[in-house]
């Protein structure tokens, strides 16, 4: 299982002393583990799909969306997704679990564990750049428009614009 084998190469370069799981009958490996992001425990989930020859990264919060602010959220991340260039996506379940997810299709490519790093460092930088903005709209009683404008005046006074990121 060649995703597999490229799991299991991250893990090690990485150093975590983390076990792959090998669901050898649907064909998927899957490493999920715990990883900080600023003050805040995240969950990361790595699957290797052999049939589909896909990478898939998902980044999960340890806060969800509660549901009179699923609306406000779903704007959020509509932003976050259309104005900044991350290589995934950030959306919201039904059950207002949030995750950051990235699929790679390695379909006749090879790949190494540069990628994975890639992936991870992408979700990352999101969660970096957005997760008190993400928390006050989806846990708290801030407000889509209220925190969308005060992204765009950080934005603008850093000096980074749409075309820069």
């Amino acid at each position: 299982m060649r995703l597999a084998q490229l799991l299991e190469d991250f893990i090690a370069d990485i150093g975590w002393k983390d076990q792959l799981e090998i669901i050898e009958d649907e064909g998927i490996s899957r490493l999920a583990v715990r990883l900080s992001v600023g003050n805040r425990s995240f969950r990361l989930l790595l699957e290797g799909y052999e049939k589909q020859q896909w990478l898939v990264l998902c980044l999960y919060p340890p806060f969800t969306v509660t549901a009179s602010k699923f609306v406000d959220a779903c704007m959020l991340f509509n932003f976050i997704n259309n104005s900044y260039s991350y290589s995934g996506n950030i959306s919201v379940a039904d059950d207002g679990t949030i995750c950051y997810k990235q699929i790679v299709d390695l379909d006749d490519t090879g790949a190494e564990i540069a990628l994975i790093y890639n992936m991870l460092h992408a979700a990352v930088n999101m969660y970096e750049r957005n997760a008190d903005e993400i928390e006050d709209v989806a846990a708290n009683e801030a407000r889509y428009e209220d925190v969308r404008k005060d992204i765009e005046r950080k934005t603008d006074q850093s000096g980074i614009t749409d075309n820069d990121v």
